[in-house]
């Protein structure tokens, strides 16, 4: 288990150039580089973002911590709200109002088997892209194009320049992105999970592609105790609110939790809390073929 506490830690300017100026991160964690588990956790904080319509090559969930996020043109994720982001699906552009807002994100190698580039593996696309011509508005513009050629979506870009070969997408497994609002599900028991004796509660959001990659909300009362095993499966734990003891360890809001496949753990509530959990089950443990 490992345990990161986000208010402790600043948020970076991203160096990354492939959309729109304005985000900052905190990693709260990363993946192993070039496995198909490969992923990226963490706060961002957006100040005016714009970016294109475009989709990935990976799977990805947006988190609206605080404030509401745009996702199209005609559809925001409010505050509290939850967006799933399949690969080989489009969204955008992305316009987001004035002002600032702090947004979690999941990013990690989708059903397809393409993983995930970490950023630093994009950065080292970028610093030769640099000499070849230059990002603008989440699109790339090669030096030498001529009026009327289409420029190509910025990460596109940097995928193909780092992998040396041209990307193709994966087939969308659904037709848009996938709004969750947590606050208009009914909590259950969690009993099924672990002896929670009443004190602990669970909101299912959803169940993805043939994975069962799963997004789910854990809500555990004062001094009450919620069980979590990982089996053939990454756990990621956001506190959204309140605070406890993990193996001897403290967290409170916006604490981030890792349980390794195989590992178990026990969280201990200090004050009620709810939890936002994601499921990454092992692509390596099942034979997957599209």
């Amino acid at each position: 288990m490992e345990i990161i506490h986000g208010k402790d830690l600043p948020f970076s300017d991203l160096s990354l150039k492939h959309r729109n100026n304005g985000l900052a991160f905190k990693n709260l964690f990363i993946g192993q580089e070039n496995t198909p588990e490969n992923h990226l956790f963490a706060l961002v904080r957006s100040v005016g973002f714009y970016s294109p319509r475009h989709k990935h090559n990976f799977d990805q969930f947006r988190y609206a911590y605080k404030g509401d996020i745009s996702i199209n043109p005609d559809k925001n994720a409010a505050e509290g709200e939850l967006v799933y982001h399949p690969e080989g699906v489009c969204y955008g552009p992305q316009k987001d109002s004035e002002g600032e807002r702090v947004v979690l994100i999941l990013q990690f190698g989708g059903t397809s088997g393409q993983g995930f580039l970490s950023y630093r593996q994009l950065e080292e696309g970028q610093k030769e892209l640099a000499q070849l011509g230059h990002f603008e508005g989440g699109k790339y513009y090669r030096n030498g194009s001529h009026e009327g050629d289409e420029p190509q979506d910025g990460y596109e870009a940097l995928w193909e320049k780092f992998n040396g070969r041209r990307l193709v997408y994966p087939p969308g497994r659904y037709k848009d992105p996938i709004f969750m609002s947590p606050t208009n599900y009914a909590w259950r028991p969690a009993d099924n999970l672990a002896k929670t004796d009443g004190v602990a509660f669970k909101k299912s959001l959803g169940v993805f592609t043939e994975r069962e990659t799963r997004a789910e909300m854990i809500k555990i009362k004062k001094l009450g105790q919620f069980s979590i095993a990982s089996t053939n499966a990454i756990r990621l734990l956001f506190v959204v609110n309140g605070a406890g003891e993990v193996e001897g360890q403290p967290w409170e809001e916006e604490s981030a939790i890792r349980v390794s496949p195989g590992k178990e753990i026990v969280l201990s509530a200090n004050q009620d809390a709810e939890i936002l959990l994601f499921t990454l089950p092992l692509l390596n443990y099942y034979e997957l073929r599209i």
